[in-house]
């Protein structure tokens, strides 16, 4: 029974320094990059939609921009700072070839601080299709 319990001690102890070694890994210190996974929504009218991200410095101020597919850029345009973007209209009315696929693409970034630097992802949003009518 003794050796068991040195055993579990033991494990235990392993256990403890190697879930400390993962944490003190993943701290981003001053200057170290962290890559922030973005993610990229459209609504169902095909013209606007949400920039979202875990971290709130890959949301706001991103640039996002509206494709047609076969027909290519319909328009670009900032996210504000909740997430929220929408396509110019001018832009986009001038460019549509209706009917239309249409998909968003936000634009990888980066966000230098006084602490770590974060690399925030690209990503593409579903297709919308938008009939005539």
């Amino acid at each position: 029974m003794r050796r068991t319990s040195q055993l579990a001690a033991l494990v235990a102890v392993a256990a403890t320094m190697l879930a400390l070694g993962v944490a003190a890994v993943t701290a981003a210190g001053p200057g170290e990059t962290v890559e922030v996974k973005s993610e990229v929504t459209l609504g169902a009218s095909g013209y606007q939609g949400k920039v979202k991200a875990k971290n709130p410095n890959c949301v706001g101020e991103r640039t996002v921009v509206l494709k047609q597919k076969g027909n290519g850029v319909l328009s670009r345009s900032k996210s504000k700072p909740n997430g929220n973007w929408k396509a110019d209209l001018e832009a986009l009315n001038e460019n549509i070839k209706i009917p239309a696929k249409v998909f968003a693409e936000v634009k990888p970034s980066t966000q230098a601080t006084a602490g770590p630097i974060y690399k925030c992802l690209g990503a593409v949003s579903k297709t919308v299709e938008i009939s005539g009518g």
